[in-house]
């Protein structure tokens, strides 16, 4: 979360504490009841992006295969298709990731997934290729791996 936003969220709901316990006149209060508002709805179109709709961003160097999906590319459309991945990064909830779609990518993710539907745990790692793509930058390679199993430390009595 932005400074700005976390400062914006701190003004109204410290206006709103003001607006009903303060002892001040209705004067005061007014331009108060009549910014929070917009103040209200700003704050909810400027949010992030929120869980359970995917991000953009890159994916993290690892994380753990939850589940994954393929669009592939409709022409009739005009719509590129799109790898979307849910990952446990370590958070409360799996992330939902957005991808490009690609033949290659859409090939890995239906072996991986495979894996998963057989309760097998899988990695995900990606690297840059350092070639420029189309954009301009990098090209990400995505992987997935059979995921280390967990080794936890002897028990002592």
């Amino acid at each position: 979360m932005s400074a700005w936003l976390a400062a914006a969220y701190a003004v109204l709901a410290l206006g709103l504490a003001w607006s009903l316990t303060g002892a001040a006149s209705w004067r005061r209060r007014v331009p108060y009841i009549l910014c929070a508002p917009p103040l209200a709805l700003g704050l909810w179109l400027g949010r992030p992006e929120t869980a359970g709709w995917p991000t953009s961003a890159g994916i993290p160097v690892h994380a753990q295969l939850v589940w994954a999906s393929v669009d592939e590319p409709d022409p009739s459309l005009n719509d590129p298709g799109h790898v979307y991945l849910w990952l446990d990064v370590g958070g409360t909830a799996p992330r939902a990731y957005a991808l490009p779609y690609s033949p290659q990518l859409d090939r890995q993710v239906q072996t991986a997934m495979r894996g998963v539907k057989r309760g097998q745990p899988l990695a995900v790692g990606r690297r840059s290729t350092g070639r420029a793509s189309s954009h301009g930058h990098g090209h990400v390679i995505v992987r997935f791996y059979p995921h280390p199993p967990v080794v936890l430390p002897p028990k002592t009595h």
